[in-house]
């Protein structure tokens, strides 16, 4: 085998692999499956990365990191000081943003591989998931809570978490439903457009959720 050869190598069982555990799972894709769809022996699998289960979890690094360079690229990543500078209206529009990103990555068209393979965790867990919340999920779980907590000042955390946990959830929504929720759109695929359109809902809805928060707390701090 040349060196380039050798270096293509890991890119096509990578490739292969995304394809196919997308497609049926880690428990559902052996490494022949993928070895035979790379075009190469399944002693290359092995040589590569070390068993089925590391070249699953090199794969899912890959889609982690592709997910957070788009996050950037949009803008869509502040670290903690740049957040307690951004006005309100600068916050709101980071918020749309972070959920237009995740809407286009779950949705499509075409829905990007990390969301098939994170359904798929989510509904058939691997050894792998402690690695996936620990490196992907957690910390984009505390950026949502570090925003929704300059978008309602002095909130607890555990309030931030559950604010945060709720805007999630509505963005998971349209992917976990999206066969129920395609047929009663009569739609064959969410049309072109749609994920920025639900973003903007969930936006405006999560602004409004939080502003009653806001100023119910208000009203108790009068109260007291």
């Amino acid at each position: 085998m040349s060196a380039t050869a050798g270096r293509r190598t890991p890119a096509r069982l990578l490739d292969a692999a995304v394809e196919l555990f997308a497609q049926h799972g880690f428990h559902g894709t052996s490494i022949r499956d993928i070895a035979a769809r790379a075009g190469v022996n399944v002693a290359a699998g092995h040589y590569h990365y070390g068993s089925k289960a590391g070249l699953y979890l090199a794969v899912l690094r890959a889609q982690f990191a592709e997910v957070r360079a788009e996050l950037a690229r949009r803008g869509a990543i502040r670290a903690a000081p740049a957040l307690r500078q951004a006005s309100r209206r600068e916050l709101a529009a980071l918020l749309e943003t972070r959920v237009a990103a995740m809407l286009q990555f779950l949705l499509g068209p075409p829905p990007a591989a990390h969301g098939q393979l994170m359904l798929r965790e989510m509904c058939d867990p691997t050894e792998a998931l402690p690695i996936i919340v620990a490196e992907f999920v957690e910390p984009q779980t505390r950026e949502m809570e570090e925003l929704v907590a300059r978008l309602l000042p002095g909130v607890s955390r555990e309030t931030a978490s559950y604010v945060a946990f709720s805007i999630i959830g509505q963005v998971l929504f349209y992917r976990f439903t999206m066969p129920v929720a395609l047929r009663l759109r009569r739609e064959a695929k969410y049309p072109r457009g749609f994920a920025r359109k639900a973003a903007r809902h969930i936006t405006a809805f999560s602004l409004h959720a939080i502003a009653g928060m806001a100023a119910a707390e208000r009203s108790r701090s009068r109260g007291r």
